[in-house]
């Protein structure tokens, strides 16, 4: 930010008396202020691309994007026999995205739906169905 803005003081006050550089300095000027506004705008939310690569980190995700539309584009095609509707792919994309982060299994705990009380009537039927058949206990 601060180099930004020392090319700004310098457009304004020592490029204008070198003649013949009018033109440049006026489009250096507009690019450096659009620059120092997406910076302020992003508020230190931008990313170091340099150092992600140093790290070997992902700089793009271009690759995941890639495969989610070939997924997409697979399955929504209309030569298809089946096509998936729009809620279908997205619920497919969110688990294989899960899958691949490994948290399938914490996502689907959050989203399981307490199972309902059973009557007194029902929970009797089922003990006596069990003593009755020697059957594989149910659940419900």
């Amino acid at each position: 930010m601060d180099r930004m803005q020392g090319i700004l003081i310098i457009c304004r006050v020592i490029i204008p008396e070198t003649p013949g550089v009018a033109e440049s300095r006026a489009q250096l000027d507009y690019r450096t202020r659009e620059l120092v506004e997406y910076v302020e705008a992003k508020g230190g939310s931008t990313i170091n691309h340099g150092a992600r690569h140093r790290q070997r980190k992902p700089v793009s995700t271009a690759t995941a994007e890639s495969a989610v539309n070939q997924v997409i584009n697979q399955r929504m095609c209309k030569r298809q026999q089946m096509r998936w509707s729009p809620k279908g792919v997205h619920l497919l994309a969110q688990a294989r995205c899960a899958l691949i982060n490994v948290d399938l299994a914490e996502r689907l705990a959050r989203y399981k739906r307490p199972k309902p009380p059973l009557s007194s009537e029902a929970a009797e039927f089922i003990k006596l169905f069990e003593r009755t058949s020697n059957a594989i206990p149910l659940s419900f």
